[in-house]
C-alpha cells in the first residue's frame, strides 16, 4: 500500500506557522518597546503587509506608560490562525480523497 504524501497541507502548515511566528514576534517586540535595531526593523517590515487589513480595527492599549499592546495585531494573529487551521483541514480532506 502506497503512503499518501499530504504535501499541500504541509505547505499550508509551514506558511501559517511562519505567519504566526512573525506576528507573535511583532506583538512581543511592540509590547516591550524594542529598540529600532535591524532585526526589529526586519520583523516590522515583514509584518506590515500582514497587519494592513487589520490596521485600526481596535485601539492599542498602553500599560504603565511603557508597555504597548497592539490589539489589532493580536486580532490578526487569531484570524490568521483560524484561517490556517481551516485551510489545513480542507487540504487534508482533499488530499485524503485523492
Amino acid at each position: 500500500m502506497k503512503k499518501k504524501s499530504f504535501i499541500l497541507s504541509r505547505i499550508i502548515n509551514i506558511l501559517v506557522s511562519a505567519v504566526q511566528i512573525i506576528m507573535g514576534l511583532y506583538i512581543v517586540l511592540k509590547l516591550f518597546g524594542a529598540a529600532e535595531v535591524p532585526f526589529v526593523h526586519w520583523i516590522y517590515t515583514l509584518s506590515a503587509p500582514l497587519l494592513a487589513p487589520f490596521k485600526g480595527i481596535f485601539h492599542s492599549i498602553l500599560f504603565q506608560e511603557s508597555y504597548y499592546l497592539d490589539l489589532s495585531a493580536v486580532f490578526a494573529l487569531i484570524v490568521y490562525s483560524i484561517a490556517g487551521y481551516v485551510l489545513v483541514r480542507l487540504a487534508l480532506v482533499i488530499e485524503s480523497r485523492g
